[in-house]
């Protein structure tokens, strides 16, 4: 009995001997290894730091992409509205010195008394005979008459059919003479000329009841908008001398290249390198926009013209 008891005890020591040197073993390696196990800890946190500043960049910079691109379509308008402005200063400054011109002119040297001249048989049909036509006058004897088309003179086209046929009872034998009327519709743009081949023709009595048989025959085609620029272009290629704008003198900005009223005159005065005269006369309720008669009045002034205006 005592020998098992003995024998019992060492193993008893043995174990707790084993158990003691493995708790040794692994609080050595727990301390060899946490310097480590702290190393991984702390990379996850900075790397989740830095995943969180990729997002603010990725934020900003979007922003700023944004905030570019806005500045870009602000600068790219104002540059626009700066060119726009120039136009207007340069035509402004134009009409100035024109009147400042005239006036000094004037002062200076103040016109003698218009001669009353006799006119002959041989002096009809010549440049000594002035045209004159409900105050418009030319001493041009090539007329091209510019008709607008455009749907705003719908509700005045027997205002319009009366302008021309008054224009042409004022021609006289030895005149030459055209029309085109000109709109600008979904498909493009539309003339409608005479004679057909864009040309004029003689001022007699057949040649003028046949245009105003022309002109009674546009009686309900007036549609659409109306690209003053593009007509003007027709209308200085022509032969004419002379030409007088029938229109509301409203041009749309869409059909003239997006040019504001002031800036179109100056297109249309650039297009005009032969000087052709242009005479502007205004048709409908006039009255109801400021901006109709400011801007009919310089076309004309600014392509040597005159102005008028009328009514139902």
């Amino acid at each position: 009995m005592r020998t098992r008891l003995r024998n019992l005890g060492v193993f008893s020591l043995s174990a707790i001997d084993l158990f003691a040197s493995a708790m040794g073993a692994f609080i050595i390696i727990t301390i060899i290894l946490m310097p480590d196990y702290q190393k991984e800890v702390r990379l996850e946190g900075h790397l989740e730091y830095i995943e969180s500043l990729a997002g603010q960049t990725d934020a900003h910079l979007n922003d700023t992409e944004q905030g570019i691109n806005s500045i870009q379509t602000s600068l790219s308008t104002a540059q626009t509205r700066q060119l726009e402005l120039q136009a207007e200063q340069d035509i402004v400054s134009s009409e100035l010195e024109t009147i400042r011109a005239q006036l000094q002119a004037r002062n200076e040297h103040p016109p003698p008394p218009p001669p009353s001249p006799v006119k002959t048989e041989e002096e009809q049909g010549s440049n000594l005979v002035t045209f004159r036509f409900l105050g418009l006058k030319t001493d041009k004897t090539r007329i091209l008459l510019l008709i607008d088309m455009n749907k705003y003179l719908a509700g005045h086209q027997a205002l319009v059919a009366k302008t021309v046929a008054r224009a042409l009872e004022s021609l006289q034998v030895g005149y030459e003479f055209g029309i085109l009327g000109f709109q600008q519709l979904d498909s493009g743009p539309r003339y409608h000329r005479w004679p057909e081949n864009g040309e004029l023709t003689a001022m007699n009595n057949t040649s003028r009841a046949q245009a105003l048989h022309f002109v009674r025959q546009l009686s309900g085609k007036f549609e659409g908008s109306s690209s003053l620029q593009d007509a003007f272009t027709l209308a200085f290629a022509s032969p004419a001398e002379a030409i007088i704008l029938i229109s509301d003198g409203l041009p749309n900005p869409t059909y003239n290249d997006g040019l504001p009223p002031r800036a179109l005159v100056q297109a249309i005065v650039l297009s005009n390198p032969d000087g052709k005269e242009v005479h502007a006369v205004t048709i409908g309720d006039y009255f109801k926009y400021k901006g109709t008669v400011e801007f009919m009045e310089s076309l004309a002034r600014a392509n040597s013209g005159s102005f008028l205006a009328l009514a139902q």
